[in-house]
């Protein structure tokens, strides 16, 4: 509803005024009106007057309007792509964020042109009428689809073909027939939508048609930023974990456009782009650098609080695709192009390994091969090594060789993985495997977190049992060395103290199960089977209430610690 006394700025786009904002003074809002002009899409611009009368009636005034012609800018692209999801089977499988998000990248150059999401681009008949009339985009995203989903050999790409159109055909009918429909408005929160339209409609429509009176609801605004903070707006104040999912994908969707560059703002390289997408993907970007600081807020809070996990998800993807791009790090400076590769490796390797496994390592990769002077196998070869070379210590090379033997990288180059599993057998010493300056709790932890990627890993059983155990013989070493166990047991502190130290120490997951962990263990069972354990325990406790209370905590930690329930 438009402020009883304001400016209200309309924009034309594709033949439609939307209203963009409202501003106090008239030579602001004309100005801002003219600003909207220099944008070549935009049709058209104009400052209406509202201001209500002493009674009560709403007056309206145009004060500026500027109309003009957009010239075709031709035949619209389809955008290149090399992969494409499992086939969607049915109608319904079409709707799903990973057919989506391929809508995203496929439409990606028409998608800008029209300020619709890939949601409203199938729920709205119109949106969807208006892709099929538009040259050839509709066949050729089918053709390259079909291509990619059959190239195993498993279908002809022609059958294939015809099974989407056939699917087009089928959701272009179901998005008419909702047309049609006099459907509520979204007025209030999207739950309260939802259930009114389940009065309307069978179990097996009410979220489609859901999605219809939003599709209709953001098609008013033609702007990006304007849909991602009605969509935030929205997501703000739902509780409903159903209605947060289906605007969770929105949210995707437009994450998916260029936006982003709006959020983001200047940014100093393409190498801190990509870290502060994967700051916002994790709800921590700095708002106040941003054009959109007010809806930034918003979408940092909904992310952190792990509201939008498809969101997340979309942010991340992207990071990925721009460090596997072509595109220099640091564009301006070719100089700084290995500082810059540098700044995103800070950003994405943790204590724990790569911040997305997998993903991470192929991405990475992927860059160096960019950088390395080598081509084809000899020069993936060499990113391999180099990539391993640039982690901090050989336990993170080791977690980082264990997500990249799950990638595409392995196909061609599993053996050069493999070969380099030696550089961790050389490393006799827990100094060796891990950064000397971490603490000795930290080492401990890092080797454990290595012992479990490279369990969980998909390397020959032979070469797994090999890894485990050269960890665990390096873990076993370093407690006889720096004899930890027998400094937390040691002899002229309280039996208490030494065996709940004991214990914990076993409990805080600094081990793996194996020799180290059943050293630290034998010295808790000789502690356990000592005469009047319990008894010596409680030495010095008391009242008998908190001697029990003490009992109980340590058994608890027992069990914790793996000595059974």
């Amino acid at each position: 509803m438009a402020p009883k006394n304001a400016f209200e700025i309309q924009v034309m786009r594709d033949g439609r005024w939307s209203t963009e904002s409202y501003i106090d003074a008239e030579d602001t809002a004309v100005a801002a009106a003219k600003r909207y002009l220099m944008d070549k899409k935009c049709e058209g611009a104009r400052v209406i007057r509202n201001w209500a009368r002493a009674d009560g009636r709403m007056v309206e005034k145009e004060v500026f309007s500027e109309t003009r012609t957009i010239k075709d800018d031709g035949p619209v692209r389809l955008v290149q792509v090399d992969t494409a999801p499992a086939k969607c089977e049915a109608p319904q499988d079409y709707f799903g964020g990973q057919s989506r998000s391929l809508m995203n990248r496929l439409f990606r150059n028409y998608l800008e042109k029209v300020y619709v999401t890939p949601t409203e681009l199938i729920h709205n008949y119109k949106e969807l009428k208006r892709i099929q009339d538009k040259d050839t985009l509709i066949p050729s995203a089918v053709d390259r689809i079909a291509f990619l989903q059959t190239r195993d050999g498993d279908q002809e790409s022609k059958a294939r073909r015809d099974e989407i159109f056939k699917s087009i055909d089928q959701m272009s009918a179901r998005a008419r027939k909702a047309e049609a429909l006099k459907l509520p408005k979204l007025n209030a929160s999207f739950k309260g939508m939802l259930d009114r339209v389940a009065d309307l409609a069978g179990d097996d429509d009410t979220d489609y048609l859901a999605m219809v009176v939003l599709s209709r609801d953001l098609g008013d605004l033609r702007n990006w930023l304007g849909k991602l903070d009605r969509l935030c707006k929205l997501a703000m104040e739902e509780s409903d974990l159903h209605s947060l999912e289906m605007l969770d994908g929105v949210i995707a969707d437009v994450l998916g456009a260029n936006v982003v560059q709006e959020i983001l703002g200047w940014q100093p390289s393409l190498a801190m782009a990509i870290v502060r997408l994967l700051d916002l993907a994790e709800g921590n970007f700095p708002a106040e650098n941003s054009e959109a600081a007010d809806t930034v807020e918003l979408l940092n809070a909904l992310l952190k609080a792990g509201k939008l996990p498809a969101s997340r998800l979309c942010l991340i993807d992207r990071a990925h695709r721009q460090l596997k791009s072509a595109n220099a790090l640091y564009r301006s400076d070719p100089s700084k192009e290995k500082d810059a590769f540098n700044t995103v490796l800070d950003r994405v390797v943790t204590p724990t390994g790569l911040l997305f496994g997998g993903e991470t390592a192929d991405a990475l990769t992927t860059r160096i091969t960019r950088m390395v002077e080598e081509g084809g196998a000899a020069g993936r070869r060499s990113a391999i090594q180099t990539a391993f070379n640039s982690m901090p210590d050989k336990a993170i090379g080791l977690i980082y060789l264990c997500d990249l033997a799950n990638t595409d990288f392995a196909k061609e180059n599993g053996t050069d993985i493999i070969a380099l599993l030696d550089r961790v057998y050389e490393a006799r010493a827990l100094s060796a495997l891990c950064l000397r300056t971490l603490s000795a709790k930290d080492r401990m932890m890092r080797a454990t977190f290595a012992h479990k990627a490279v369990s969980a890993s998909v390397f020959p059983a032979a070469v797994k049992t090999r890894l485990t155990d050269h960890i665990d013989t390096v873990l076993e070493k370093y407690l006889i060395d720096e004899q930890i166990v027998e400094k937390l047991d040691h002899h002229e502190s309280p039996l208490r103290d030494r065996a709940v130290r004991l214990v914990q120490f076993c409990a805080a997951g600094v081990l793996p199960e194996g020799r180290a962990m059943t050293r630290a263990r034998q010295r808790i069972l000789a502690l356990l089977r000592g005469a009047n354990f319990d008894a010596r325990f409680v030495d010095g406790i008391t009242d008998p209430a908190k001697a029990q209370k003490a009992l109980r905590d340590f058994h608890q930690l027992l069990v914790r610690a793996g000595f059974g329930g």
